[in-house]
């Protein structure tokens, strides 16, 4: 089919001009013929997908009726179009769109009534419509349908029927518009009797937006801040009888509004009665349904709730707001695509884990395949709330709002916008939700953060350590270090053997400990405690001469302690003599008062046993 259409497809490159050649008019009769031949155009098949594609032009509406096969492609059943009447060329845009709608769907009645079927569109309808639109939604109440909308410039079936019109009937040529229209009741007990049709053509606001809701708003128009009020509110305009129509409202023009809020407080009702007066007569939408709240997740990061703010400053937030613990995150982002929108979420995940469900509103990055499928592969349900009903997201709804009037309130004072967000969602992760009475942080991370306030409070982990550290002073002996590869006497817990072996330090493991290898060639873990340096004969005899009290304190603290000595050998070295640059002092004994008592609380069996080990030391190599 591309290639019979080339001929026609270069007529649309840049810089072409326009010329209708044979060739072209031979691929159009062409392409006609095929698009009607078997291998495109399907026989229905009640097993497969329905859907029904509509689209309106100014002139002509269009459907197109396809099923999708096992293997994706879809395949037309049947198309049609037909001209819009006089009466029906007037309506505006909306109505036009909803015109399509209810001809695409009674134009294949025998295919579509009981069973569920998808209806495709490039036009989002209003939920709250007056008159005419009402009408349409009974008519298609009786089908079962879920809507889908696409871009226009993936519409282009029903688009190009809807360009290409079949001509009308005789009986739709004499027909008129038969719908009764939405001002024959308002105007019955409207309270003032000037002409709204004549004042909104005269108005200058009015009129140009009249314009843009008859012939479609203007992509690459700049509005004003006035015309973006009604540009917002595009979706749920429509024209009446020459008045415009917001919902079930009349736009007043600018002119009539003095005299109407003028009648209305005739006889000074008061505010209450007087906004009651003009409901009566300007109808507002019907009453909300009673609140229906989320369940409240029973864990933390199971249901988020996502939302856009913007744009604002020419930049777009995206807000995630958890739904057990009501944790809020906004990370700004440069655009409002899909693939934007899952690279911020996949850093969200990438610290909080994977939730079990996600709920937005229709917006085209929440609907669209690739978010979808970045859903679907993660394991994540998607939820997506009734199009143009806010609150059904509450949530989220909330915390753009709440967000946005940190924005405004740092811009107002000149604040940098970014720094004023980071304080603020500290503070508020912080401070004690009302809906869950506890602190965000502590709901999800099981902890408050900690801030500068916390500086107030005692440090219970350093007031320990310095505990700590007031106890290792008030120690002993200084650390010991064994140097690597040096003979050691080794402690030896073995039933069998001598108390003490003799060995060669290996590694040190620890701050204390070291693997020690021994002449029998096995490797034991011993703590510097049960470590003691191999000494010469001179060394021991100077020890024992120094003094006699000496000895005998240090025989005494060999056999009630394992035989621990601390005197400076080659093999040791204490920790502070070992970070020193200069050469180690010589150590110096301890004061004899300190000696003195020790030995006399040695009794006579104790002290004769602590001679007979400094006797065998002395005669040991």
């Amino acid at each position: 089919m591309s290639d019979i259409l080339k001929p026609m497809y270069d007529l649309l490159k840049k810089n072409v001009q326009w010329n209708w050649t044979a060739a072209c008019d031979r691929a159009f009769n062409k392409i006609k013929s095929v698009l009607s031949s078997s291998p495109v155009l399907a026989h229905y098949d009640p097993s497969l997908e329905l859907i029904l594609s509509v689209d309106s032009s100014a002139y002509g509406l269009g459907a197109v009726l396809t099923q999708r096969r096992a293997d994706g492609a879809e395949l037309p059943v049947s198309c049609a179009s037909r001209t819009l009447n006089n009466a029906e060329a007037n309506y505006s845009q909306i109505d036009k769109e909803a015109l399509a709608i209810v001809f695409g769907v009674t134009k294949h009645h025998q295919y579509l009534y009981g069973t569920h079927f998808t209806l495709r569109s490039d036009h989002r309808l209003p939920v709250t419509a007056a008159s005419r639109l009402q009408r349409y939604a009974v008519k298609l109440a009786a089908y079962d349908f879920s809507i889908e909308f696409v871009k226009s410039a993936n519409n282009y079936f029903a688009d190009a029927l809807s360009r290409l019109p079949l001509e009308l009937t005789k009986k739709q040529l004499r027909g008129e518009d038969e719908e009764g229209r939405y001002l024959h009741y308002a105007q019955a007990s409207f309270p003032i009797s000037y002409d709204i049709k004549t004042e909104t053509g005269r108005d200058a606001l009015l009129s140009k937006i009249y314009g843009f809701v008859m012939y479609g708003w203007p992509s690459n128009y700049a509005y004003d801040d006035v015309e973006k009020i009604y540009f917002n509110k595009k979706d749920h305009l429509h024209v009446d009888q020459g008045c415009l129509i917001w919902g079930y409202r009349i736009v007043v023009p600018n002119s009539l509004r003095s005299c109407i809020m003028k009648e209305i407080h005739e006889g000074h009702p008061g505010i209450v009665k007087m906004k009651q007066i003009a409901r009566n007569y300007l109808r507002p939408t019907p009453p909300a349904a009673p609140l229906h709240s989320w369940p409240w997740p029973a864990e933390p990061w199971a249901r988020l709730h996502i939302d856009f703010l913007g744009p604002f400053n020419n930049s777009y937030y995206l807000i995630i707001i958890d739904a057990h613990s009501k944790w809020i995150e906004a990370e700004k982002i440069k655009t409002t695509s899909a693939n934007a929108v899952c690279d911020s979420l996949r850093r969200h995940f990438s610290r909080f884990g994977l939730p079990k469900r996600i709920v937005s509103d229709n917006g085209p990055p929440f609907s669209s395949a690739a978010f979808a499928q970045y859903l679907e592969c993660n394991g994540i349900k998607h939820t997506l709330v009734p199009p143009y009903h806010p609150s059904s997201n509450g949530a989220a709804e909330n915390a753009v709002r709440t967000i946005k009037r940190v924005l405004k309130k740092a811009e107002l004072e000149k604040e940098d916008i970014n720094r004023a967000l980071s304080r603020f969602l500290f503070m508020y992760r912080n401070t004690e939700q009302s809906t869950t009475g506890r602190e965000p942080a502590v709901a999800l991370l099981g902890r408050r953060l900690r801030g500068q306030l916390d500086l107030l409070r005692p440090d219970t982990a350093e007031r320990v350590r310095a505990r700590q550290l007031t106890e290792e002073q008030r120690g002993s002996a200084p650390l010991r270090v064994a140097q690597q590869n040096k003979p050691v006497l080794v402690r030896n817990y073995s039933k069998t053997g001598n108390k003490w072996d003799e060995g060669v330090v290996q590694a040190r493991t620890g701050p204390v400990t070291y693997n020690v290898a021994t002449k029998d060639g096995h490797t034991h873990k011993r703590h510097i405690d049960q470590i003691l340096a191999r000494k010469s004969r001179h060394s021991l005899s100077r020890v024992m001469d120094s003094s006699p009290n000496k000895s005998t304190s240090a025989c005494s603290r060999d056999m009630s302690e394992g035989g621990s000595d601390h005197d400076h050998d080659e093999s040791f070295d204490s920790a502070e003599e070992e970070a020193s640059a200069g050469p180690a002092p010589a150590p110096q004994p301890p004061p004899p008062t300190l000696l003195a008592p020790t030995v006399q609380r040695i009794d006579k069996p104790r002290r004769e046993a602590a001679i007979r080990c400094c006797e065998k030391l002395k005669n040991r190599k």
